[in-house]
């Protein structure tokens, strides 16, 4: 597949699913497409999805002088927690330029667009000048990079001496589990081209040039979310089979998967073809 072809895939993927996020994820409120992170300082979902914030803000050790680039930024949820907890400057790039609207009308409801501003762009290819951040941060967004070791090269080139590099995502336990049914499913059903392991990942970065490298399996803490989307699968299926009944409009086939994947997701965490990781970079001064 050509990469602008599955960038359109990736585009209309989050258009499609939109309703779905609002639905199960509380967006218009969380502002976030990412699992959650469960420990003993949370109590609830929507708490958790700001923990995960805290925990990625926290391995990269970000501070408020710093300037950071959201890769692959959504409707904004990560960069505007980061400005609005730290009052550090955010870029957010993303494919799509409806998500920039919807971020960029959500930092203004928050009064935030002086700390805040987005622009529609390929994190892999960006025209940022070089060494132009402190921090270079992906909360579930790595997963989609044509080459995962593309942004690895790009994100290095774009931070500044000393600049982190912070990831929050899923990698398969083994290469070849991106051809097994059941993720090959889930992540079709999310319009994901394949997810690296994290040894692969690492061997990338310290190719690269980064330092410091750490990796933690944060399976644990995200398994209450995969749990929240299995039993989401089943409510959503029982909706479009009500639906069908009811002549009303039929969902997409792109709508479908999505809600396909959701039972997959958590069946391919459950056999351990896949974790959801942690991974901090540094670059040398």
């Amino acid at each position: 597949m050509q990469p602008i072809d599955y960038h359109e895939k990736i585009i209309q993927y989050y258009k499609d699913t939109e309703n779905a996020y609002k639905d199960s994820w509380d967006l218009n409120n969380s502002l976030a497409i990412h699992y959650g992170y469960w420990d003993e300082a949370v109590k609830s979902f929507p708490e958790s999805l700001i923990r995960m914030n805290e925990v990625m803000m926290i391995a990269a050790g970000i501070k408020p002088a710093d300037k950071v680039l959201d890769a692959g930024c959504g409707v904004g949820g990560s960069s505007i927690f980061l400005a609005s907890t730290l009052g550090c400057r955010v870029t957010g790039i993303t494919l799509s330029e409806r998500q920039v609207q919807q971020a960029t009308t959500n930092a203004i409801q928050k009064d935030l667009t002086d700390l805040v501003d987005f622009k529609t762009m390929n994190y892999c290819a960006t025209d940022f000048p070089d060494a132009s951040f402190d921090v270079v941060w992906g909360c579930e967004s790595i997963c989609y990079a044509d080459s995962k070791e593309q942004f690895i090269k790009e994100a290095f080139r774009l931070l500044k001496p000393g600049g982190r590099l912070v990831i929050a995502d899923g990698f398969v336990t083994a290469l070849e589990s991106n051809d097994n049914p059941i993720i090959r499913q889930w992540l079709d059903g999310w319009q994901v081209n394949y997810l690296e392991t994290p040894e692969r990942f690492i061997s990338f970065m310290e190719q690269a040039g980064f330092q410091n490298i750490n990796y933690h399996n944060i399976s644990r803490e995200a398994s209450h979310s995969s749990r929240r989307l299995y039993k989401f699968y089943f409510l959503a299926s029982m909706y479009l089979a009500w639906k069908k009944i009811n002549f009303s409009k039929p969902a997409t086939e792109m709508q479908k998967k999505n809600i396909r994947a959701c039972k997959f997701q958590y069946k391919g965490m459950k056999k351990g073809l896949w974790q959801y990781g942690l991974i901090t970079g540094k670059k040398p001064l």
